[in-house]
């Protein structure tokens, strides 16, 4: 184009392209962009499963264009009409964070986005289901929830530091919900005292049990057993006979037999009133139990059984009982124990001294967990397996099945207790030799527990608890020397100073913090607080266990504490094979551990300020 300062030429605008031409000093060419919409509204975010969600986008252009609306991202389910979203959180969409996001586009072209997120409220589900593995496979019974009772709950944190406590129902299947429960972190309350720090939406509070269900009758009957058992292994006193069933934990049955010097044979009647329904047993299972002194070891070995099906017990009347046992096949166990090893986890694990007190010991078979599961309860002796080699507990006491027991914290009242010297060096017994009749596809296990006592001063009282402190672990058969595969938590405190040091506090808030174990890869702990109480009218003052909080996390405010108390808190460090501490607790598997450290006394002030409102 040539121009002239004589003559103007006609200026052609373009509206298609949006370019001017012209000529001069202006510029040759120009871009018009289109108009960008701006959002006016603001996303909801309240939501609640299986309830229609909806938000309506608006939006304004500089243009006065026409706006469309475009989901371009959101969660399943969720679809947009005109400028309406819409959706109805599921159950797995619920009580986590779900992103949207709006496209907004004008007749021109111009666009925008808008994105926001949305946490549904949603149901908690527990279920709470008994699985009892028997001979004939797994059964499954639910708990019933008793009524009106304060839990099952979810405790919210609220923004003031409360908890809110949202109760929940028992469904037709005898699961319970608990619905409307805000996402992250609550504590789910499952008994008095019993609550464990979770985000999940769905929680198994299940747990296992070897053997079938312990079925009772309406009224009390005596029942006697009349039994007469041969093929016996001719030993010295000291060997004896016990009779497992097929029920829960391998119940015994009424009689500990106990045959005279070298005799193959050993007769008895026993005589029992009961409520046990013993015709619901359909498998016995006759031991003899063989005394073994060898490399340093003494104590029990399994020697000849015999399993008996198909069994007919009468309730009420007698029952003759007469079985010949069979040699059994012999294994072997090279045992040794690193004790100096187990000494040094014991240090360091509560307030003043801390004293070995004993240890304990077994080689186990557990029966019908062809499957892999194995049920090892964490805090209770080791129900539900067969004794094939295990030392003797004390002067003559052997008590086959009872591992590491007394090791409540503190000890029971009684102050029984079964084990071995505590064992704190290094001991080699060498390859031991045992009877192990069952089948190859049930678990052998070795179970190993080390327990010390730390005393802990009583207000008001001169007498100290006496806590006993317990490293166990249960495993695979050792191939080398056995040592710990956990050991407790480092650093533990207490509102940031020593958990091992006493303190007197003016509030109620407390919080504990440790670092994690030095040895073993926990999936969770346990903190447990105790309290003094007279356990008789009269009696002097002990600390007693009043709450058990589980959790992940390796610090936690305490809930529930009271100004003018005394609080002990144990806290245990828990590893295993398969249970999760958020979600199935319960559902156990070896190898599973549990290593403890017990604090000095807490005292909070009468006139504490207390730390949450509730």
């Amino acid at each position: 184009m040539i121009c002239s300062h004589r003559k103007f030429l006609p200026v052609v605008l373009l509206f298609g392209a949006n370019i001017l031409f012209g000529c001069g000093g202006g510029s040759g060419s120009g871009t018009t962009m289109p108009a960008t919409p701006t959002f006016t509204s603001t996303p909801v975010t309240a939501a609640e499963e299986g309830m229609m969600y909806s938000y309506q986008v608006t939006a304004t252009s500089s243009d006065m264009s026409a706006i469309t609306y475009e989901l371009s991202g959101g969660p399943a389910g969720a679809t947009i009409s005109g400028n309406t979203v819409t959706w109805t959180p599921t159950h797995t969409e619920s009580r986590v964070r779900n992103a949207f996001t709006v496209k907004a586009t004008t007749a021109s072209g111009g666009n925008a986005t808008q994105t926001w997120n949305v946490t549904p409220n949603g149901t908690v589900n527990i279920t709470a289901v008994t699985t009892y593995w028997t001979s004939n496979g797994p059964m499954n019974v639910p708990r019933l929830w008793l009524p009106n009772i304060p839990f099952p709950a979810a405790l919210v944190p609220q923004p003031d530091g409360s908890l809110q406590s949202i109760p929940g129902v028992q469904n037709a299947d005898s699961s319970f919900s608990i619905p409307n429960v805000p996402g992250g972190f609550y504590w789910l309350a499952l008994s008095q005292g019993g609550m464990f720090w979770t985000s999940t939406s769905d929680f198994d509070a299940g747990n296992n049990v070897v053997g079938g269900r312990v079925s009772a009758t309406n009224t009390q009957a005596t029942t006697t057993f009349n039994y007469a058992i041969s093929g016996l292994v001719p030993a010295p006193p000291g060997d004896f006979v016990m009779t497992f069933t097929d029920a829960g934990n391998l119940n015994l049955l009424p009689g500990i037999l106990q045959p005279t010097s070298n005799s193959t044979t050993v007769s008895s009647s026993v005589s029992i009133p009961s409520l046990i329904d013993w015709s619901s047993i359909k498998t016995l299972y006759y031991v003899e139990y063989d005394s073994l002194n060898s490399g340093g070891f003494q104590g029990i070995v399994m020697g000849p059984e015999f399993t008996q099906t198909d069994v007919s017990l009468v309730n009420g009347g007698t029952n003759n009982l007469t079985a010949t046992l069979n040699p059994s096949p012999t294994s072997t166990l090279s045992l040794s124990i690193k004790g100096s090893e187990w000494a040094n986890a014991m240090q360091g694990i509560g307030p003043g001294a801390v004293t070995p007190l004993f240890s304990d010991y077994a080689v186990v078979v557990q029966p019908y967990l062809t499957n892999g599961f194995v049920p090892v309860p964490l805090d209770t002796p080791p129900l539900g397996s067969f004794a094939l080699l295990q030392p003797e507990q004390g002067p003559g006491l052997i008590e086959p099945g009872l591992f590491c027991s007394n090791i409540a914290f503190p000890p029971n009242g009684g102050g029984l207790q079964f084990g071995v010297q505590p064992i704190v060096t290094d001991v080699d017994f060498g390859t031991l030799s045992y009877g192990d009749p069952f089948p190859a596809d049930w678990p052998r296990l070795f179970q190993y527990c080390q327990v010390a006592t730390v005393s802990v001063p009583v207000p008001n009282s001169s007498v100290p608890t006496t806590f006993a402190i317990v490293n166990r672990e249960i495993a695979p058969l050792p191939t080398g020397p056995v040592s710990p595969i956990l050991t407790a938590v480092q650093n533990p405190t207490l509102n940031g100073n020593s958990l091992f040091a006493a303190a007197n506090l003016t509030t109620t808030t407390v919080t504990l913090s440790w670092s994690p174990p030095a040895t073993g890869q926990p999936y969770g702990y346990y903190v447990r607080v105790y309290a003094p109480v007279a356990r008789l009218p009269g009696s002097a003052l002990t600390y007693d266990e009043v709450a058990q909080y589980g959790t992940t996390k390796t610090s936690m405010q305490v809930p529930f504490l009271a100004a003018g108390s005394t609080y002990v808190f144990v806290i245990s460090a828990e590893l295993d094979a398969n249970a999760n501490m958020e979600k199935s607790p319960g559902r156990t598997k070896a190898p599973s551990a549990e290593a403890s450290v017990v604090s000095a006394p807490i005292v909070i002030a009468a006139g504490a300020t207390a730390a949450v409102s509730r």
